[in-house]
């Protein structure tokens, strides 16, 4: 189902007052998750030398990047078990009162690493019980035949949220928040940011605690076991890894639909990259202080997101596999053209080539080209997963594009921190560059190499019909 034909139904979806107090919950709680990710790196480079170290920001990304594949799968067997409303209401609490402890470890002992790592660990992992307890509540406060496009909107969500956060509002804040003292303690952009994340996850918690609990009513659709936590959950987890690999086993059989996972894959580390690299490049390849970071982030942020909104129609014009080889050539543009135009005003002007506004221009110009970019792939990528796989293993499919984002995510992410420090951020630019390019040329030969047998629907409902109907989507329905 396309993107673009489901848009009346998510406007119908969001007239649902339950529904959609579930969904700004879900909007909230994951740009501020983001937001306090993307708050974290600032912290961790603030430690390092006055060059931001990419390593000491990759090992940051990699403390709320791990959590998703450890606890991930399992944490959505536990709360098939439990009260959804329960959940969703007390993960909200408990990210709050972590992100205070946040605070207050930023006040008393910015210096300790350890406390900070620790506490990151902890907030996705809490994160990781939300998602699935999200997921799971779907089906309770929606029709039968709403179901597909309210998955498809809080997934689409997800993504949208991820550039929100860690891309937009959480550099603005950083930009716009103003340094005063209270009480013989001084509050810098940081702290203030994250006492506003701690004051956001209790409006979440308050807006799930608007949902009647009579509307998390079990719905018996599915065959489907229910009760407390207990040994025979545990062995209800031992086929969590058999459900993942019987969704890997559909994805590689199904080539367009691997092709569209490894696509969104592609896209989702790329965000995490863009978040590794930015402060390098404001630091040591345009030799600008930290605080204008948001520089960077704001021109790819507003790219990203604005470009999602007008993609799809692209997409209706182009198709799809065009759009993604669009928005991995104009990646590659960006990366290439993004050391070649400081290295250029570096010879025309040496002395302060760094403030010439016609360079601070185009910097900002080429970030926002890379944001569009970006979401030529993002929201090809999506719409094609949504539209290739049938309801009945969605929810499988769902968290192993996650959980294989999370896997490959860390080695790039060591390698590009590790090559940043020891080559230097353009030369890091240069192998993203063609690595990007490498990635379409490869996406177009795949494509040419397995082309679709038959049609999506045609192919799903076939292969519906082999399914037994008792397979339950739970709570892996989405993460």
């Amino acid at each position: 189902m396309d993107l673009v034909t489901q848009s009346g139904g998510y406007l119908t979806l969001l007239k649902k007052r339950n529904f959609l107090l579930l969904w700004l919950a879900q909007l909230i709680s994951q740009i501020i998750f983001n937001a306090s990710n993307y708050a974290l790196l600032i912290v961790i480079s603030g430690r390092s030398t006055e060059k931001a170290s990419a390593t000491a920001i990759g090992i940051a990304i990699i403390c709320f990047t791990i959590p998703a594949i450890i606890f991930g799968a399992p944490a959505g067997v536990v709360v098939d078990h439990m009260d959804k409303r329960l959940v969703l209401w007390g993960t909200n609490c408990l990210r709050a009162l972590a992100t205070f402890a946040f605070v207050v470890t930023l006040l008393f002992a910015r210096s300790a690493l350890l406390p900070i790592y620790l506490l990151t660990i902890l907030i996705s992992t809490i994160t990781q019980f939300f998602a699935p307890a999200e997921g799971a509540a779907i089906p309770l406060l929606v029709d039968e035949k709403e179901l597909t496009p309210a998955l498809s909107l809080f997934n689409i969500t997800l993504t949208l949220s991820q550039a929100l956060g860690y891309v937009l509002l959480a550099p603005l804040a950083l930009l716009l928040l103003p340094q005063f003292t209270l009480l013989h303690f001084t509050l810098d952009s940081i702290i203030e940011l994250y006492m506003i994340i701690g004051l956001l996850y209790l409006v979440c918690s308050g807006l799930i605690l608007m949902i009647p609990r009579a509307n998390f009513a079990q719905k018996r659709r599915y065959k489907s076991a229910t009760g407390p936590v207990t040994a025979e959950t545990l062995g209800v987890m031992s086929n969590v890894w058999h459900e993942m690999y019987q969704g890997w086993s559909f994805v590689r059989a199904k080539k367009p639909l691997f092709l569209a996972v490894v696509q969104l894959s592609f896209a989702g580390i790329l965000i995490l990259v863009i978040g590794q690299i930015a402060l390098p490049i404001v630091t040591n390849l345009l030799s600008l202080p930290r605080n204008a970071m948001a520089f960077v982030f704001a021109p790819a942020g507003i790219g990203l997101v604005g470009g999602s909104a007008i993609i799809p129609r692209i997409i209706q014009r182009l198709g799809r596999s065009r759009t993604v080889l669009c928005g991995t050539i104009g990646l590659a543009l960006a990366m290439l053209l993004l050391p070649l135009s400081t290295l250029l005003a570096h010879t025309l002007d040496p002395q302060s080539w760094n403030t010439n506004p016609l360079l601070l221009f185009t910097i900002a110009l080429l970030m926002l080209a890379a944001g569009l970019a970006l979401a030529f792939v993002n929201v090809s990528a999506l719409s094609g997963m949504q539209e290739l796989t049938p309801d009945w293993i969605k929810g499988r499919v769902l968290a192993l594009q996650l959980v294989l984002y999370s896997i490959f995510s860390i080695p790039v992410i060591l390698f590009l921190g590790v090559a940043s420090d020891a080559l230097g951020i353009d030369r890091v630019l240069y192998i993203m560059s063609f690595c990007s390019l490498a990635f379409g040329a490869w996406g177009i030969y795949y494509e040419r190499k397995h082309p679709p047998s038959l049609p999506a629907s045609e192919a799903g409902h076939r292969q519906a019909q082999t399914e037994p109907d008792t397979i339950e989507p739970g709570p892996l329905t989405i993460h």
